[in-house]
């Protein structure tokens, strides 16, 4: 009986050397797996991952930088061409009369006369239609730059036309006395009137004999109003792309 103890006593004292031999094998183990060659190869990985997604975010900016670059350079050329049709734009509307026009030119003023013998032909005595039309068309040919009558800017489509006793410009109704204001290079349009025939004849004929006013001044500083009216062509249409 006392034997058996003994053995039951044994028993248990290996069991517990067991337990405590696996406990420390365990430890030791874990050591190794925490210790400093493991966080050492673990440092390293994360660097390499951190090195290896640097260089794709680089690679990335480096795209993206690109990419506004060039956006830059479409964004300045449209805008060159914007300005540039802008430009191209106001100087096709300042030729065609629809801004206002400075500069220095000639003022033509035509007026009717103060007399009218008993007798006489009144028309032979009041500026008409036809006379605004030679003068403009003097001016013209001497490369005005823009014309106006009495307010009236004249454009490609504007027609002088009698209404009775007055003269009809832009569908306006004006009377006299006339003022014709012209831009453009002084000399050169006071030539293009000495030259024109019939403008001379009314200048230097008609005038004296009728007491009819016509006189052409130079003018420093001219500023011409802007077409007000339609742009609509009742008649002409666009024939289309043959």
């Amino acid at each position: 009986m006392q034997f058996t103890k003994w053995r039951i006593s044994l028993m248990v004292g290996f069991i517990v050397l067991g337990i405590l031999l696996a406990t420390s094998f365990y430890s030791q183990q874990k050591f190794k797996e925490t210790g400093p060659s493991s966080r050492k190869e673990g440092l390293m990985e994360s660097v390499e991952a951190l090195e290896v997604e640097r260089e794709r975010l680089k690679n990335e900016l480096s795209k993206t930088r690109k990419e506004v670059e060039d956006y830059e350079k479409q964004a300045a050329a449209n805008e060159g061409i914007l300005t540039s049709f802008t430009q191209e734009n106001e100087e096709l509307k300042k030729a065609a009369g629809l801004t206002y026009l400075t500069g220095t030119g000639v003022e033509i003023t035509l007026a009717d006369s103060s007399q009218l013998p008993e007798f006489e032909n009144p028309n032979n005595y009041i500026i008409h239609d036809y006379d605004l039309r030679l003068a403009v068309n003097a001016l013209l040919s001497g490369e005005a730059r823009g014309i106006d009558v009495n307010g009236q800017r004249l454009i490609s489509t504007s027609a002088i036309r009698c209404a009775g006793n007055t003269v009809m410009i832009n569908s306006t109704r004006l009377s006299s006395p006339y003022k014709i204001k012209a831009i453009g290079e002084q000399d050169r349009l006071l030539k293009a009137l000495q030259e024109d025939e019939g403008f001379a004849q009314l200048l230097q004929s008609y005038a004296k004999a009728f007491g009819l006013i016509v006189k052409v001044d130079k003018i420093s500083e001219l500023r011409l109003p802007s077409y007000k009216g339609s742009l609509h062509l009742e008649y002409a249409e666009s024939v289309g792309e043959k």
